[in-house]
């Protein structure tokens, strides 16, 4: 992405502007206008399959470009992160619920200045510094109490307004994998369905995110509990048997234990999550749980494979702030008009 960035300052940008209407989700892409005007539509397309349901009156910036990134790596995102405090994102939440998919979700997150967290490493953990065996961190530190969201998020949720039109991400995609940029006839067998792909990392910079990535990372370090201040819109809905058992509001530690999608604490779950590239299942925790098939936001795609929004997809957009028409809960599943989007099975990529 550091890349990326230098290409996208040392050489002119054309931006074009694309959504359903003035009353949706619009988005503003920079692009090297030396890109592909397949690669140009393919985000075009990719972009209309969240702007023709999400009724959000925001615009959202994002620089579009190519490089070389890492082995098996197909895209990346690399999101504008802002914070709040979690009784400032609640009552967001609150003022934001519009479906009943919304309402659940904010009558089952808990009152209160700061969030209960089932999580481990650390140097305050009791079971030893560092140690990968969870506990309970209730202690009120700033990583109790402090959301991190990506900036388009925040629009969405009425946290952030600006007029200067701050950069939401970059998105760059490898130039060394075949695309297939035209899904009418499907993807051919040998490619990768860009459209699909484009919509994917849309979807972490629109809030698919999980700081549990960056315990992931630093787990086994002395690092106090006060410095991993990432929790997520997304991670709120996190939960496993053992943080419900623990009286945890959320489960956001890094191992390779189950983490759920639920609305009520894990009494009922809707989908799994995958959980850490390096003390879990090798995929990044900002994804769903991989090879389930539960939606586009799957951290792995596959040569010829035509790449699905599911409704579970939309569900998880609708409860952490955008707003849909219509109400997620009523959706069959649609198809598509993947942090990072990934290649593995039957040569899958992955998605970041």
């Amino acid at each position: 992405m550091k890349n990326l960035k230098k290409l996208l300052k040392l050489v002119p940008l054309l931006a074009i502007a694309y959504g359903s209407s003035a009353q949706a989700l619009e988005f503003k892409f920079n692009y090297n206008p030396n890109m592909d005007a397949r690669a140009l539509k393919g985000f075009q397309d990719a972009a209309k399959l969240w702007s023709n349901v999400l009724k959000d009156d925001v615009t959202v910036n994002l620089n579009i470009g190519f490089s070389t990134l890492g082995p098996n790596i197909l895209g990346s995102t690399n999101s504008t992160r802002v914070f709040t405090d979690y009784s400032n994102f609640r009552e967001a939440m609150v003022f934001d619920a519009t479906t009943g998919l919304d309402k659940k979700a904010v009558a089952g997150l808990k009152t209160g200045p700061s969030l209960d967290v089932y999580m481990n490493g650390t140097n305050i953990n009791p079971n030893g510094v560092g140690s990968g065996t969870p506990f309970l961190d209730n202690n009120g530190n700033d990583n109790n109490n402090t959301i991190t969201m990506t900036l388009a998020n925040a629009r969405a949720l009425g946290l952030w307004w600006d007029q200067d039109n701050n950069v939401d991400g970059s998105i760059s995609f490898s130039d060394v994998w075949n695309w297939d940029f035209n899904r009418a006839d499907g993807i051919a067998s040998n490619a990768f369905d860009f459209i699909g792909v484009a919509a994917h990392e849309i979807g972490h910079a629109l809030g698919f995110i999980s700081g549990v990535d960056i315990l992931d990372l630093n787990r086994p370090g002395n690092f106090s509990d006060a410095l991993f201040t990432y929790i997520s819109p997304t991670d709120v809905f996190r939960c496993s048997e053992a943080s419900r058992a623990a009286g945890a509001d959320l489960d956001w530690s890094a191992d390779n234990r189950t983490k759920y999608f639920s609305l009520d604490n894990c009494k009922t779950t809707l989908a799994t999550f995958s959980n850490g590239r390096t003390y879990g299942d090798n995929q990044q925790a900002s994804h769903w749980k991989d090879n389930l098939d539960i939606g586009i936001m799957d951290p792995t795609g596959a040569y010829g494979e035509y790449m699905d929004i599911t409704a579970l997809d939309y569900q998880m957009f609708d409860v952490i702030g955008w707003n849909f028409v219509p109400e997620p809960g009523s959706m069959a599943l649609l198809g598509f008009g993947a942090v990072g989007l990934a290649a593995a099975r039957r040569r899958r990529a992955k998605q970041a």
